[in-house]
Formats: C-alpha cells, structure tokens, sequence
C-alpha cells in the first residue's frame, strides 16, 4: 500500500508539473526566441551602420582624388574653386584644402591662410595606399569643434565624426566607429562611452551583461569596425504579442497536460484501478468454504472464494467481483484463485484423492480455452487428479450457448466436473441444461431460506430438486444455516451441502485445523498441515 500511495503522490506531482510545465517551458522558449530575434536585429542595425561608415569614408577618398584632378597651383583661383564644388558635391564633406609642411594653406572657408601659419600636426596614421588621417583635429573655424580630417597629395578633407553614427534609429542605440589598425575610436553617438564600445569591440561583442546586446560588424575594404550597443529585450514589454502567443501555447498544452494526469490520477485513486493494484500484488485472499456430505456430515470437498480486506475494511466480493467483470479484470482475479489454491491446498489435493476443490470461472473463461490450458499447466507435474478441481459457473455463462457448448465439453473431457451456480437466480431456463452437459446443480441460498416458509417463492427448491434428479444432477444446497434446513434436503434427496451450519468460509490453514477435528473420530491419522 505504501508503493501506491508513492504512485499516487507521484502522480500528483507530475500532474502539477504536467501543468505548470509547458507554460514554464514557453516561457524559457519565448525569452530565447526573443534573445536570438535581439541579436539578429542587433546584427543587422551593426551592418547597416557599417554602410554609412563606408559611405562617409569613400566619399572622403573620392572628393580627395577630385581635388586632384584640378592641374593649379594650390591655393589658385581654380583650385580653391574646385575645393568649393568638391564640399558642395559630397554631403559628409565639411571643408576641403590645401596643406604642406604641416601648416594650412587654404580652401573656400579658411580663405588664403598661408601667412597665418595654422599649423598642422602629424598625421594619427598613415595607409598603405599613402593616405593620412587625423583622428580628432581641431578645426581652425571653430574652438570647440574636432574633425576628422584625411589628407592625400597635399589636399584635404574634412569631416564630422558624427557623419559615422548619425543613423536614423526610433530605439537611439549607442554606435561607435573604430580604425581597428590603431584601435581608435573614430566616432560615438551622443552620450557612449567610448572605452566600454572599444572593449566590446575587442571581444568580438561577446561581453556578458544583463541589459545590453552588442553586435560588431567589420569592413570588407577597410581597417574599419562598427560596434552596436542595444538593451536586452524585456519578456512582456518588448515582445507582447510573441509572450501571448507562447502563453496561449503554454496554457492550452499546460490544462491538456494536466486534464490527462488529472484523468490518470483520478483513474489510480477510482475503485477499479485500486482493485487492479490488488490482484497484481496478489492482495487478494483466498478462503475456503467446506462442503458436506449431507448423508453422513463428512466434508468432501470446498468452494475456493475471494476476500479482500482494504485498508482494514472487508470489501464485499459481490461487489468486487462485478467491478472485475465489468473491467477485464476477471481472468486475472480467477488466474490469481487458481495460483493461491494450488499453493496453499496442493499437499491436501494430492494426499486426498477423493477430496475436490471447486472454482469459479467467468463467462470469458468459459468461451474459450485460455483457463483451461493454464488448469492443465498447473496440474502437470503434480498428483493432483483432474477431478479433485471441479469449475462452477453462473447460470448467466451459459447464455452465449454456441461459444461454451465446447468450452463445457473440453473441460468435462479433460475430467473436470462442471457445477451450475447459484440455479434458479439467472437463466432459469431448462433449455440450456438440455444442451450442456453439466454434473452438479446449487440451489442458491435465497431459495434455502425459504424452505417449509408460507412465501411465493418457497415451492422454487423443491421444484429445483424434482428437475435435478429427473436429469440424473447431483445437487448442492448453499447457504444452509439450520439442522432443519439440513434435515429437510437430506429427506429430500439433496446430496450435499454448504453453509454457516457447518462452517465458515476460513483460511487454508484453518481448513486443516477443522478438517482434523471433523475426521479424527473416523480416521487414526489427521490430514496433513498445509
């Protein structure tokens, strides 16, 4: 019983998880969804970003080589003419010049600086392909403003940072452009911090952090990175529609989930499934009531029953046994008599030839050969006659007459005698007993009580007792319970009987214990011990 209760409560427990389970799983699903659709984005936004860096970059090269193109002397009507058109062409261009010898020279806004001496200090790096760029240079038209000039063959561009992250963006995520040959951040959004984008970029974008997502994208053509800053998506607040459909999703599987374990536990908690749990573990007990030979009071044999005790509190077998034939549980319960009968009477059965034990088989038994080949396993090996194991069936087995005709006969062949149970409480028709061959009737115990009673049904037995001996039938009186009853049957022709009268149904052990006392006047030697 312990081990049940243990299934029962882990039934329960996986009846909560089955539950909560998938909500929490679409849950974990919903955030790693939303975890790989941030990084995508993130991804994408780094990429875009990566374009403008490009743009700007290679308009730079370009107004650079347009500047060249201009044959002047620097500083010459026609090139800072040309200057002028190279700022009004490219739109990240901010001012464009001369230099040499590290002073400015001139260009449209500046004018002709050359007697000004506005130096120009050396170049934050030089390319392979002979450009010079200045990373934060102050421009000469401003005391605030910082450029990023890039210069080639004596001229010069300027441009502002800002060019590089001035990306439209409703969510205003950080950007930073990086030469990543120098490791210098060339440009920031507004308000980034510029050491924590240069670390990220040095990472790869692997930084842990609970709230933020970065994303680097790198330069196909260039020495040039573009890192990307975004918070981590919240569950509910960033992503509702994809949170109500994981939920939708988690709930409807959560309640399926749980109505099953629900119908499980219900169905490990019902009756019938208690009473399965109880012949599996052989719970089931079998008791044996003696039958008596009314000629001489001398026990001849006894009818093998079923008793179940749960949790303390005797289950009455008619109710029990009808849950097992209402369930497919029968065959299993009958299996279980015939196991229990051999194990505990099999010393008696074999010392005791003429000594029987009646069995009851259902109608599933009685429509096919399955019980009857395993009665035949069981007596294999053993000095057990096939007559001392005699089948009782309900008048009801014999309603399916096509099906048990062979049944019947295969079991008187094999020697077992065939008793009809409870007569007169079922069928009660004389056609099937003139079909079947049967060998013993028993009067059910209801018609017993009403033996010499003024009632409506006390002329049933004696009419019983007629039919039996014109069909040559032994007969078995259940429920005897009085020495007139006894009397009467015996006077009657009644050849055997069972009931209170004589003894209770008792365990195998008591059996032995009783049978001793009833013989022991007749016989020197008691009957084995079981």
């Amino acid at each position: 019983m312990i081990k049940r209760y243990t299934l029962i409560s882990v039934s329960i427990a996986l009846g909560c998880l089955a539950t909560i389970g998938p909500v929490l799983t679409s849950l974990y699903v919903a955030n790693r969804e939303v975890e790989t659709r941030d990084r995508q984005e993130i991804r994408d936004f780094a990429s875009k970003a990566m374009m403008r860096t490009e743009l700007v970059t290679f308009q730079s090269f370009a107004a650079l080589s347009d500047l060249d193109l201009e044959p002047g002397a620097p500083c010459s009507p026609s090139s800072l003419e040309q200057a002028a058109r190279v700022i009004y062409n490219y739109r990240y261009v901010q001012d464009a010049g001369a230099y040499a010898d590290g002073r400015y020279l001139c260009s449209p806004l500046l004018g002709d600086v050359r007697t000004q001496d506005l130096t120009l200090p050396p170049p934050d790096y030089r390319s392979n392909d002979g450009f010079l760029v200045w990373f934060r240079q102050k421009s000469p038209l401003s005391d605030v403003r910082k450029d990023l000039m890039v210069g080639r063959n004596g001229h010069y561009v300027s441009i502002d940072p800002e060019s590089y992250v001035d990306l439209i963006d409703p969510s205003r995520r950080p950007i930073a452009t990086i030469q990543t040959t120098t490791g210098t951040v060339m440009a920031v959004s507004a308000g980034t911090d510029p050491d924590e984008m240069l670390n990220a970029w040095k990472h790869g974008g692997n930084v842990k952090s609970k709230e933020w997502n970065y994303a680097v994208a790198l330069s196909s053509t260039r020495p040039l990175a573009v890192v990307v800053k975004s918070p981590r998506s919240s569950i509910v607040g960033d992503w509702p529609k994809l949170l109500a459909a994981w939920l939708t999703i988690g709930v409807v599987s959560g309640a399926a989930l749980g109505w099953l374990a629900y119908k499980r536990i219900t169905r490990q908690l019902s009756f019938t499934s208690t009473l399965e749990w109880a012949i599996s573990r052989r719970k089931i007990d079998v008791v044996y009531q003696p039958i008596v030979r009314l000629a001489d009071n001398e026990c001849v044999g006894v009818e093998a029953l079923v008793r179940w005790k749960l949790q303390g509190r005797a289950i009455s077998p008619e109710v029990f046994v009808r849950v097992a034939e209402e369930n497919h549980l029968i065959q299993p319960l009958t299996d279980l008599v015939l196991e229990k009968t051999f194990a505990q009477l099999g010393e008696l059965l074999s010392a005791n030839p003429s000594f029987y034990v009646s069995i009851n088989v259902s109608s599933e038994d009685l429509c096919t050969f399955r019980f009857l080949n395993l009665l035949a396993s069981s007596l294999k090996g053993t000095s057990i006659a096939a007559r001392q194991i005699r089948i009782e069936a309900t008048e009801r087995s014999f309603m399916n007459t096509d099906a048990t005709r062979g049944v019947i006969a295969a079991f008187r062949a094999a020697g077992h005698p065939i008793y009809i149970d409870d007569f007169g409480t079922g069928y009660s028709s004389l056609a099937y007993l003139q079909t079947f061959e049967i060998d013993v009737l028993k009067i059910d115990k209801s018609f017993v009580d009403t033996i010499a009673q003024e009632t409506a049904s006390s002329v049933v037995a004696p009419h019983i007792i007629a039919m039996a001996h014109e069909l040559h039938l032994e007969i078995v009186a259940e429920g005897v319970e009085s020495g007139f009853q006894a009397t009467w049957l015996r006077e009657k022709g009644v050849q055997y009987a069972q009931g209170w009268y004589y003894a209770k149904a008792m365990s195998a052990r008591d059996l032995a214990t009783w049978l001793g006392k009833q013989r022991q006047p007749r016989h020197a030697d008691s009957l084995p011990s079981i």
